[in-house]
């Protein structure tokens, strides 16, 4: 991603539960590279372009399913639960609240980590 200088998932990965995707991205290899993780909620919505028809991605990404949320490894602040993570829709761009036992779908990222984004 030439705007952040994260490298994606070409097409992100299935369904699952917030700690099962979590580990998922952390042991992925992908040509011999590891360091795969959970993306934060500005991280993800970075890929939107509102110019483009949903799910609002450039063609390079395959595979989005726009009627399900994805998880982020973003907490959600508005809550002192610490069962819940926010999520992104890429059917209308909007980010909402998922518990972490649902299973979401996940796009794994590949980059440095900046932590005020968490």
């Amino acid at each position: 991603d030439n705007n952040t200088g994260l490298v994606w998932e070409q097409a992100p990965t299935t369904m699952a539960t917030w700690t099962d995707a979590r580990l998922q991205c952390i042991n992925k290899t992908v040509g011999g590279t590891r360091g795969w993780r959970l993306p934060s909620v500005a991280e993800l919505a970075s890929l939107l372009d509102p110019t483009l028809p949903a799910p609002f991605v450039p063609a390079v990404f395959t595979g989005v399913e726009q009627m399900a949320p994805y998880w982020t490894a973003t907490a959600n602040a508005d809550s002192s639960s610490i069962t819940s993570k926010l999520s992104l829709n890429f059917q209308d761009g909007m980010v909402g609240v998922s518990a972490k036992s649902n299973a979401n779908f996940f796009w794994c990222v590949r980059g440095p980590m900046n932590d005020s984004a968490y």
